[in-house]
């Protein structure tokens, strides 16, 4: 068995009206499987399970109901820092769960990124 990383895209929309902006929330899964169809058919799994419209949840203000966008990407995690792929399957110190890779278009918005401000950055992966 191995670990994945799984990338699963959750939305906000609006029950009652219009929209036309979405807030997205992308929830990472640890998940032990023994390849990655598995891991993604339990990565779904769990995103259908943060689904949901309990009549209580609003965003701005407004009804809105929590829904399962899909699978962004999986991952398989890496061994950690000096270990090898049999490592694979130990979830320790130093494992990487997952990455993102962006493109920024300047060494100031490099900075701006890395202090968590607000900066226009293509995202790659």
């Amino acid at each position: 068995m191995g670990w994945y990383a799984a990338s699963v895209v959750m939305y906000f929309e609006l029950k009652n009206e219009p929209q036309d902006e979405y807030p997205i929330w992308e929830n990472v899964y640890l998940i032990e499987a023994p390849n990655g169809a598995e891991a993604r058919r339990k990565a779904e799994y769990f995103g259908r399970l943060e689904e949901g419209d309990d009549d209580s949840l609003t965003w701005n203000g407004k009804p809105a109901r929590h829904v399962y966008g899909g699978i962004r990407k999986l991952l398989t995690c890496a061994p950690a820092i000096g270990g090898t792929t049999a490592d694979n399957d130990k979830i320790e110190d130093g494992v990487e769960a997952t990455f993102n890779a962006f493109l920024v278009s300047s060494r100031e918005k490099l900075e701006s990124f890395i202090r968590g401000e607000p900066v226009e950055v293509l995202y790659e992966e």
